[in-house]
């Protein structure tokens, strides 16, 4: 990492069983806030902590064949969804956790994702969910977006579970104290607004997107989407397709991307 550790700043795993199947809970802390943020995980992160913050191990008796391995649309690149990523942990950080050596462009993000005036966002690839979660609990107005699949056993889960969690968080005099209309059915998540929607890179916007939905972005953000060069091409005709859709906000895309596969 090239930019240094955020002080106060933390993450962890716990173990939570249900019926005698295990999940890891990842969870991680807001800024100025007692609260934390929480995500049902199929698997423990991967390079997500970091220092001598705690990791899940589950045995081998914990690990079960994927229930969704049938699913339309569904493949190997999906399954990595349902875990955390180096890249969500960074974001965060540099989104949400303003440090004094962070350029003049950074700050001027983290001012608008940080504030109750509702900032929209759209997240593409959201796994489970932690980056657009955490940047509506600190007040943006986020649609996640990933394959249904993830969307009906991950993330729909996952906000609902932090709705819960920040209900009693204090929110702020600005205009998002009722339910943005682009987010249809949007749920309040701590200081900010989420939604979650399917959205296939393969396919146009038009035909996943309400108008509205596609023409309200100010930013677009993925992070750790791609394992695969063969997948740069989709991720990019998605993201050129909302510029296209929302020129009038000017929106900007917000990536963080680890460089795997050399072909």
């Amino acid at each position: 990492r090239h930019r240094p550790p955020t002080k106060g700043f933390q993450c962890r795993e716990d173990i939570e069983k249900e019926d005698h199947l295990a999940s890891v809970i990842f969870k991680c802390n807001l800024p100025h806030q007692q609260h934390l943020v929480e995500f049902n995980c199929r698997e423990p992160s991967c390079g997500a902590l970091e220092g001598e913050e705690k990791g899940a191990v589950l045995s081998e008796d914990d690990y079960v064949v994927d229930p969704n391995f049938f699913d339309e649309g569904y493949s190997m690149a999906g399954t990595t969804g349902f875990q955390v990523w180096t890249g969500s942990r960074l974001l965060i950080e540099a989104l949400t956790w303003p440090q004094d050596t962070d350029c003049e462009r950074l700050k001027e993000i983290q001012e608008c994702v940080n504030s109750d005036y509702g900032t929209r966002i759209i997240e593409l690839g959201a796994g489970v969910g932690v980056v657009g979660t955490y940047l509506s609990a600190v007040g943006s107005h986020v649609l996640l977006t990933d394959l249904t699949t993830l969307v009906e056993n991950a993330i729909e889960t996952n906000l609902e579970r932090n709705e819960r969690i920040l209900s009693d968080m204090s929110i702020g005099d600005g205009s998002g104290k009722s339910c943005p209309s682009w987010l249809v059915d949007g749920q309040r998540i701590g200081r900010g607004w989420a939604d979650a929607t399917p959205l296939d890179w393969t396919k146009s916007i038009c035909e996943q997107l309400t108008d509205e939905q596609a023409s309200s972005i100010d930013f677009i953000i993925a992070s750790d989407v791609v394992f695969l060069a063969s997948m740069m091409k989709s991720l990019f005709d998605t993201v050129e397709a909302l510029f296209e859709t929302s020129i009038d906000n000017k929106p900007s895309l917000i990536l963080s991307f680890q460089k795997r596969d050399a072909q």
